[in-house]
C-alpha cells in the first residue's frame, strides 16, 4: 500500500515499511517483556522456564524474609501452610493436593523460624503456587499481563480479547508477562510514589501498543518531493496511519500544507516504493480524471 497526495509544490507518499526496527530489540525499552509461545518469538530474550521463574525471581529480588513470613502467618496462602511441630521440635512446610485432599511434607527445619530465616524463606518460594508468589512481588514490582490474538495474523494486548475479538476463546490467550521492578521505576521517576508508579503503567501500556503496531505491520516510511525533486525521507514510523500522518506532516511540511494529508489517494500496486515522482504523479493524474 502506498498513500500519495499532492499540493503544489509538494508531493508526499507513505508507504508501508517492509522492513522495520523491532521496538523490542532496537528501542530503548522500560519494561520488561518476558513471553512463551512456541511458534513465536516476542517479547525480549530472557531465561525465564516459565512464568512460575520468573515470579520466583521477582519475590527473591523484591520481597523482604519477614514479610513473607507474614503472608504465610496471615493464611493468605491457602496451598501452602507453615506449622510448628511439637514432636520434632521444628519448621514444617506443607503443600495441599487438590486432587488428593491430602497434606504432604515439602520440607521441615529444626529449631525457631529466626535460625532458619533464609532456608525457610527459599523453600517457600519454591513451593507456593504462582497466584501467592504473583501477590507478593505485585507488592512493590508493576506486572501486566500480555495477551496474543491469533486469527489471520497477530495482535498484542495487555487486556483480554474474549468479548472484543471472533473466536477469542479459542484463538487468543496469555503469553507473557511485562514487569517493571522498583528499581526501575525510582530510575526511570525518581522516587516510587502512587503517581510514579500510574505513569510506570502507563508507559509499559504504550509499550506494549507500540509493539503491537508493529506485530500487526503498522510501520510506514514517506518520501517528500518538492518541485519534482526528493527533499526528505524517513522510515520506522509506528502506529496508525492517522496518527503516523499527522507525525510526518509535523515533521517534514511546512505548517501552511499540512492539510494535504486529508487528500491522500491510495496506489494500490505492489511497486510503488520504486517508482518515481513523473510515475506518482501520472497515477494521481488518472485517479482524479
Amino acid at each position: 500500500m502506498s498513500m500519495v497526495a499532492y499540493q503544489a509544490p509538494y508531493l508526499l507518499q507513505v508507504m508501508r515499511d517492509d522492513d522495520p526496527l523491532n521496538p523490542r530489540e532496537d528501542y530503548d525499552n522500560f519494561g520488561h517483556m518476558v513471553c512463551w509461545h512456541s511458534r513465536y518469538n516476542l517479547g525480549d530474550s530472557h531465561d525465564y522456564e516459565d512464568t512460575n521463574a520468573l515470579f520466583q525471581h521477582l519475590v527473591r529480588e523484591s520481597v523482604p524474609v519477614d514479610t513473607l513470613l507474614e503472608y504465610m502467618k496471615s493464611g493468605k496462602a491457602e496451598s501452602v501452610m507453615l506449622e510448628y511441630d511439637r514432636s520434632q521440635g521444628g519448621w514444617e512446610i506443607k503443600s495441599y493436593d487438590s486432587y488428593f485432599k491430602k497434606w504432604y511434607s515439602e520440607a521441615f527445619f529444626e529449631g525457631s523460624v529466626e535460625n532458619n530465616k533464609q532456608e525457610i524463606f527459599d523453600s517457600l518460594v519454591e513451593t507456593l503456587l504462582n497466584k501467592d508468589l504473583y501477590a507478593l512481588a505485585a507488592e512493590k514490582n508493576l506486572i501486566l499481563p500480555l495477551n496474543l490474538y491469533d486469527h489471520g495474523g497477530i495482535t498484542m494486548s495487555v487486556s483480554s480479547f474474549l468479548g472484543r475479538a471472533q473466536h477469542a476463546e479459542w484463538d487468543s490467550g496469555q503469553v507473557g508477562w511485562i514487569f517493571a521492578t522498583p528499581q526501575d521505576i525510582q530510575k526511570e521517576y525518581g522516587d516510587l510514589s502512587k503517581e510514579s508508579y500510574e505513569k510506570a503503567e502507563n508507559l509499559l501500556k504504550s509499550e506494549v501498543e507500540t509493539y503491537d503496531y508493529y506485530l500487526t505491520g503498522q510501520c510506514y516510511g514517506f518520501r517528500l518531493y518538492e518541485n519534482g525533486e526528493e527533499t526528505d525521507s524517513c522510515w520506522g514510523f509506528l502506529g496508525s496511519f492517522s496518527d503516523v500522518a499527522k507525525a510526518i506532516a509535523g515533521e517534514a511540511l511546512p505548517e501552511s500544507h499540512r492539510n494535504m494529508i486529508n487528500e491522500f489517494h491510495e496506489v494500490s500496486d505492489t511497486v510503488t516504493r520504486y517508482k518515481e515522482y513523473d510515475d506518482l504523479m501520472e497515477d494521481l493524474e488518472e485517479m482524479e480524471a
